[in-house]
């Protein structure tokens, strides 16, 4: 039975392109345990270990934004109540690191900081907020909507904030009001930051409040088009296969080259398949926490039944042909995509969306060599 065509996603035409970069934010998380976050238990995929993605986008006129900053290199300082030290010491963390702030990588790499007018939140959590002291009062902080409300004041002034007030001193921060939204992407409300369609915000929600995906375009003719999802999903096997996308019958190129050089059978991943089928997503976000929390905006999924949604449409976005999906901490593209100072522009000659699609797979290889 052949695929579903994709949906249609009603993307605007524009003639206008940015320039999209993805930059290595050098936070490196070791040792997430699957089983607290993921449905169902996969044998052998135990712990996570992952970077995060931060992605500078240039307009032509000079304007430039960023992406999500990973962590703050000294994140000894986040926020008490996020509990970093906690998840350490507990063994929810085997380790992290932090080599550099977003804002030292692109000083380094010839960004005058002071051109960068806003840093744009996916979300609010700790791996994605970053250090925004570290960038000038000109930038403003953009944020989705409702954050505002939900997230400021920071830490100290609230005690049990999970922002800090030196994220929001002396800057203007920027709430994206999407209700009176007149255009959709996809089923997202869209916002045209730049006013050409070279660059969209996507309401996301489920996952946190005012969680922001963003959509820019890469090339006009031939279009090509780079999907920036935050957390709307952490891991590809949250968002394929799918009716549109299949698990194929031979897997090229191979996830597994130690073990099948060439294709690969998708018949290897069958037992990995929910409820058998070669048209769900293997994973499921879940949250060991749901329940307890004292307040649900600080809940690892907000809203579950939002969050489906939004999965659902990140899958439609993500079974068209010319749009590259990055998810922030799919670390399936390193090694793939050209990082910064390179861009991703031109992504679809280089064919990285076939080579990265089924590469997520390996981190089930042991259930597979396993023969669990």
């Amino acid at each position: 039975m052949p695929p579903k065509p994709p949906p249609k996603l009603n993307i605007p035409p524009g003639t206008t392109t940015v320039t999209v970069s993805a930059i290595d934010s050098t936070l490196w998380l070791s040792g997430v345990p699957t089983e607290y976050f993921y449905d169902p238990p996969i044998p052998g995929f135990g712990r996570v270990r992952t970077g995060c993605w931060s992605l500078l986008i240039e307009h032509p006129s000079g304007r430039k934004l960023v992406y999500d900053l990973g962590m703050r290199k000294d994140w000894w300082n986040c926020a008490p109540a996020v509990g970093i030290k906690e998840y350490l010491a507990n063994g929810t963390l085997e380790s992290l690191d932090v080599k550099k702030n977003v804002s030292e990588i692109l000083s380094e790499g010839g960004v005058d900081l002071g051109s960068v007018e806003g840093v744009i939140w996916s979300h609010f959590h700790f791996d994605h907020t970053g250090d925004v002291s570290t960038f000038p009062g000109s930038t403003k902080l953009i944020m989705g909507e409702g954050g505002k409300e939900a997230f400021m004041p920071g830490y100290p002034t609230d005690p049990e904030a999970q922002t800090l007030d030196s994220d929001f001193e002396g800057r203007e921060v920027v709430e994206v009001d999407f209700r009176n939204a007149d255009l959709k992407i996809g089923g997202f409300r869209a916002y045209d930051y730049f006013g050409d369609g070279s660059f969209y915000l996507l309401d996301s929600p489920g996952h946190t409040i005012a969680h922001v995906n963003a959509l820019a375009r890469t090339k006009v003719d031939a279009p090509e088009y780079v999907h920036m999802c935050g957390d709307s999903a952490h891991h590809c096997g949250e968002i394929r296969p799918t009716m549109y996308m299949p698990l194929p019958e031979n897997i090229d190129p191979s996830p597994l080259p130690h073990i099948h050089a060439g294709p690969c059978p998708g018949g290897l991943f069958s037992k990995l398949l929910r409820n058998g089928s070669r048209e769900d997503h293997v994973l499921e976000l879940i949250d060991p926490g749901a329940g307890t929390y004292k307040k649900q905006k600080y809940a690892l999924i907000y809203d579950n039944e939002k969050l489906k949604e939004t999965v659902r449409e990140v899958e439609g976005f993500d079974a068209n042909e010319d749009v590259l999906t990055v998810l922030a901490h799919d670390w399936t593209l390193k090694g793939i995509i050209d990082e910064w100072p390179k861009h991703l522009n031109g992504w679809s000659e280089k064919k990285w969306k076939k080579e990265s699609r089924w590469k997520f797979l390996e981190d089930f290889r042991h259930a597979v060599a396993d023969g669990s």
